[in-house]
């Protein structure tokens, strides 16, 4: 007979703890199943056998530990590397398309866990559009001690409904502190604010140096009406920088604040559309159904956990090294020939991307643990600039999207002469088979007027009116078109905006060589324009055209077409 083993041998004692100090309650490696204690073999080993498949092993598992190996197996799933694309079709279970707007929306919201990398994003469309809608369904991923929403906050009621009243730290009298100078204190560190459906933008001139980043804490001097007291002076202190959302169907705002957000649009295309009813249908068919479904989406959880794990790492910078900021800077020169002021505030943006890219898969760049760092890599600089280059070309101009897509759609439709406002609103409805009133025309006008692509000036034949011009392609009215001639166009045509890809391209000539009575010089005024023969953008001081037949028409050419259509000319006219 062989020995006999002690009880605490063949059935180990469950509250045994291992080195992580968790109650042990022994399992199969292999099946799961609990497992009784074998033998011990020459050198104390014990061995565990299991009676449900026959395995045996040394080094059995707890449920504890086998829980904690599942968690950290479900975390290492969390950190996995994620594309752009995967994000878009989790957020695409409640956002249907609007692709880059809901893409660049989250992205921006991870900056928040920055320590100054938080950017500010503004969605400006007509009424039902889903301006609101598309940051709401996001918050849903995000921590919700950083979320701060306002239905509706006037300009002062920002400042006076929130924040925590404190002793004034600049206040040094040798006085109780009771009686020391009091202030407001309002701490946006890491807090994502949305303003939802905005009627007008004073509360973003009150809060332009929050937008632009100019302090990390600013001070503020405001009145406040007390019942008896009157009017007294107020100090509110507001601390660290917020990723703002601002909602409105307002375009009307003022350039200091469209060159300090990021304009975004929804669509309105017939596919999205149709996939938004139907969205809705099931959700308010059984709302209780429908939330519940979405919560217990696996999908939408991950990412929701995703998102947790990224703030809780901390991330203070995310650095950018000296051999992308090279690469950057050329890409962006290349694409911007001409710099204006508002570039300085459009790189920022197009770092931000680039940044929050990387933040999205941090676990998978290089960190300096010491300061808090993620380090970008190529993939992130890709990224960041693809997805700039989608919106660069309207928020450039300091449009919307929205309203530079009709601006797109619309130009091409409309004749050198001209259309009065009536007929821009007829081909608005033609465009996009819905009306346009008043109220909308004028505003979209005037801002298409203040950023130089749309003009509007009386028509000759009818004062009462004014004429819709693109100025891309301007038609000045002379006196000839009163006496029912041709109008006389000027030389600008389609000439290039300064835009990354230009509003006006390179276009086929406009005349053949044997239609040219004469070639003279052009003065100085003549700057900027494409050649009419071979469509060479930017002739400064060519050459004047005139045709045969068409004493009215002008065109310009470049210098290497002047000097040939004057050889041609010499040629053509020699007996």
């Amino acid at each position: 007979m062989g020995e006999e083993k002690s009880p605490e041998a063949k059935n180990p004692e469950p509250k045994t703890e291992d080195t992580f100090g968790l109650v042990l309650k022994y399992l199969c490696p292999f099946c799961g199943s609990e497992v009784q204690e074998d033998h011990v073999d020459d050198i104390g080993t014990k061995w565990f056998k299991c009676p449900k498949c026959g395995g045996q092993t040394a080094k059995p598992k707890s449920e504890e530990r086998k829980r904690l190996e599942e968690a950290l197996e479900h975390l290492k799933e969390i950190k996995r590397p994620v594309t752009l694309e995967e994000v878009a079709d989790i957020l695409n279970s409640t956002i249907k398309h609007d692709k880059l707007n809901k893409v660049i929306a989250f992205l921006t919201g991870l900056l928040t866990f920055t320590e100054e990398d938080q950017i500010n994003l503004a969605f400006t469309a007509e009424s039902s559009t889903g301006k609101s809608y598309i940051p709401l369904e996001l918050a849903w991923y995000f921590p919700r001690n950083s979320i701060i929403e306002y239905s509706y906050v006037s300009p002062t009621a920002f400042f006076h409904e929130y924040g925590d009243l404190m002793t004034d730290p600049s206040d040094n009298r040798e006085v109780e502190e009771k009686e020391k100078r009091k202030v407001v204190v309002v701490d946006l560190h890491q807090k994502i604010l949305i303003f939802l459906d905005q009627p007008h933008d004073m509360l973003l001139q009150r809060i332009r140096p929050l937008l632009s980043h100019d302090r990390k804490t600013l001070v503020y001097k405001i009145t406040d009406r007390k019942e008896r007291s009157g009017l007294r002076t107020k100090t509110v202190y507001l601390n660290g920088y917020p990723t703002v959302y601002f909602c409105s169907a307002k375009f009307s705002m003022e350039d200091q604040e469209r060159t300090r957000l990021l304009l975004l649009s929804p669509e309105t295309t017939q596919e999205k559309l149709k996939d938004s009813i139907l969205l809705k249908i099931q959700k308010e068919g059984d709302r209780q159904a429908f939330f519940k479904f979405m919560e217990g989406d696996p999908r939408r959880n991950w990412l929701r956990r995703r998102v947790e794990e990224i703030a809780r790492e901390r991330i203070l910078f995310v650095v950018v090294p000296e051999s992308f900021r090279e690469k950057i800077a050329e890409r962006f020169f290349e694409i911007h020939n001409s710099l204006i002021p508002r570039h300085q505030r459009d790189i920022t943006r197009l770092l931000a991307l680039i940044k929050a890219h990387a933040m999205l898969n941090l676990w998978h760049r290089e960190k300096i643990e010491l300061s808090g760092s993620v380090i970008v890599n190529e993939e992130d600089v890709n990224e960041g600039f693809k997805l700039y280059k989608e919106v660069s070309e309207a928020n450039e101009l300091g449009l919307p999207p929205e309203v530079y897509e009709i601006y797109k759609e619309l130009e091409p439709k409309i004749p050198d002469e001209g259309i009065t406002r009536k007929q821009f609103q007829a081909l608005y409805y033609e465009t996009f088979h819905r009306t346009m009133g008043k109220k909308r025309l004028e505003e979209i006008l005037n801002l298409l007027e203040s950023v130089g692509l749309f003009s509007q000036e009386l028509d000759p034949n009818d004062k009462r009116q004014k004429l819709v011009l693109p100025t891309c392609r301007r038609v000045f009215i002379s006196e000839a078109q009163t006496k029912g001639k041709e109008p006389q166009k000027t030389l600008i045509q389609n000439e290039k905006i300064n835009t990354p890809q230009g509003v006006g391209n390179a276009f086929s000539p406009k005349f053949k060589d044997v239609d040219v009575l004469s070639v003279g010089n052009v003065k100085p005024r003549y700057t900027a324009l494409n050649c009419d023969r071979c469509g060479k953008p930017k002739v400064i001081g060519a050459y004047k055209v005139k045709l045969i037949g068409k004493p009215l028409e002008a065109y310009v050419v470049c210098e290497d077409c002047g000097q040939f259509l004057i050889k041609f000319l010499r040629e053509r006219d020699q007996p």
